[in-house]
């Protein structure tokens, strides 16, 4: 895949990449994989054939392919990359060109299939170039089907999503749905595995997937080594939302509130009362009470319960505590009170998340 951004540059082609196939600038990304004489035999090695589509969001492709080169560079040729399309040459979302494989008449056995998203409110399915790219998905056999982002509705126009449940962008579950049934799609989640298919929400989710793929194929611990390698604060998985609570309740203008779920972020298990947020906000209690839900949609309580359930789901995943000591720091009563609150927001019960 080569990237050129105004001037046109004659890629070096004097040396064969041992990522994937193409060329791409290294100024936008970086496939120079570094590997030691433990590799893998051809047979052993994944292709992977990321299909690439008219104004596609970069970091949809370049998020997960570094996560794949990174397991690449630990040891061992994992995965070879592919980065094909129904055109050779396309614009991105950055209005960069780039240059890619055309797609190929068949693939290999093990191939693995990742469809990555574009920008737009909605979807265009129609065009000629998505259905030269929904004929060509459905005409090919592949040993794991994943898309990233919108990415998700271009397989369900294949049919590669009949029966299977999925997600995608939060913005596009209604588009997917009116592809599926409203059963099939399953809102608010990172990333959906059903049985070989594997979807996942916007943009920085397709990250979490991968290493979540990553983990299945070659092992936790080179999983965990790329997370830390690409500075990514927490691990998710399966289970975690696709918008964090720290984002949501945010798309508003007003700062003094913005100012009070800062604070309330700083130490979302602490006693906070109504007279201190409302001193935060140099207003009385009840114009504090009317600003704050016209701004986010919801009660302060409601707002310091949902920040509280998210810091006790990071416990139940990544600390060894009981449920009781869980509850009391992160700030509710009790663990009854905590099981409640649980079962209001979340369909398992908290077990489900050790």
């Amino acid at each position: 895949m080569m990237a050129e951004s105004g001037n046109t540059h004659e890629a070096d082609t004097s040396e064969t990449d041992t990522l994937g196939s193409g060329t791409l600038d290294i100024s936008t990304l970086s496939t120079d994989i570094s590997t030691d004489a433990n590799t893998c035999t051809e047979n052993d090695t994944i292709p992977i054939y990321i299909v690439l589509l008219p104004e596609l969001l970069m970091l949809d492709v370049v998020g997960p392919a570094e996560v794949f080169a990174y397991a690449n560079r630990y040891g061992k040729n994992h995965f070879k990359l592919h980065f094909v399309g129904p055109e050779t040459t396309l614009k991105n979302s950055l209005g960069m060109r780039l240059t890619v494989d055309p797609l190929p008449i068949t693939v290999e056995p093990n191939a693995w299939l990742l469809v990555t998203g574009m920008v737009g409110n909605e979807i265009k399915l129609d065009t000629t170039l998505m259905k030269k790219v929904c004929g060509w998905l459905a005409q090919q056999q592949f040993s794991k089907v994943i898309s990233v982002c919108a990415g998700a509705l271009v397989l369900a126009k294949a049919g590669l999503l009949n029966n299977k449940k999925c997600t995608t962008h939060f913005m596009h579950c209604n588009e997917l749905s009116a592809l599926l049934t409203a059963k099939q799609v399953l809102e608010n989640r990172l990333f959906v595995q059903d049985g070989n298919v594997y979807t996942s929400a916007g943009v920085s989710a397709g990250i979490d997937l991968a290493l979540h793929l990553v983990q299945q194929q070659v092992g936790p611990q080179i999983s965990a080594k790329i997370a830390r390698q690409m500075v990514l604060f927490i691990r998710r998985g399966m289970q975690d939302p696709s918008l964090s609570p720290y984002l949501e309740h945010r798309n508003h203008l007003q700062q003094r509130i913005h100012t009070i779920q800062d604070k309330i972020q700083q130490d979302p298990a602490k006693n906070w009362s109504v007279d201190e947020l409302a001193d935060l906000g140099h207003c009385s209690k009840r114009h504090f009470a009317r600003i704050f839900k016209d701004c986010t949609g919801i009660t302060s309580k409601e707002y310091i319960y949902k920040l509280r359930l998210s810091l006790a789901q990071q416990l139940l995943q990544h600390s060894p505590l009981q449920v009781e000591e869980i509850a009391q720091r992160c700030g509710f009563e009790d663990s009854r009170q905590f099981r409640r609150l649980w079962a209001r927001y979340h369909n398992s019960p908290p077990s489900s998340y050790r």
